[in-house]
């Protein structure tokens, strides 16, 4: 994906759902890597390093990470009965 178009369906459902996405994980990688690294400034340029190949080079793993996601959680309910 490529991060004009990223910013250009900003208000499109498609482009709020990704920057939620975006924001959501950005804040999770950087509490652990606050938390594992120590400084807040190499975990920052940790974050936009690991934001960057996420969402710019490799964009599927996002709906990867987000299927394992809900199968963890809800995969019993789902598969049962």
């Amino acid at each position: 994906m490529n991060w004009i178009l990223l910013v250009a369906d900003v208000g499109t459902f498609k482009g709020d759902v990704w920057l939620a996405l975006f924001l959501y994980i950005s804040i999770m990688v950087f509490a652990w890597a606050k938390g594992k690294l120590g400084s807040p400034e190499v975990a920052i340029l940790y974050t936009i390093i690991m934001m960057f190949l996420v969402f710019y080079q490799h964009d599927v793993l996002i709906w990867l990470a987000l299927g394992l996601y809900v199968y963890q959680t809800y995969g019993k309910e789902i598969f049962k009965g």
